[in-house]
């Protein structure tokens, strides 16, 4: 019985890495959304946009 504990235990941290990812990825995304957003209405405006786009966490510098 040990041996299925340890599997379930590893599928658990598994997936919960896994979710990590996909909440991460999601995270970016709205980043880069709001981003291009800010972007998009200071060209509506005719004004300069020098915000540079966000970096995703594993390039961002450590």
């Amino acid at each position: 019985m040990l041996g299925y504990a340890k599997l379930f235990r590893d599928r658990i941290r598994a997936e919960g890495k896994a979710e990590g990812k996909v909440e991460g990825r999601a995270e970016v995304y709205r980043e880069v959304s709001e981003w291009n957003t800010r972007r998009l209405e200071a060209e509506a405006r005719n004004q300069p946009f020098n915000e540079p786009p966000p970096i995703p966490p594993e390039q961002s510098p450590k």
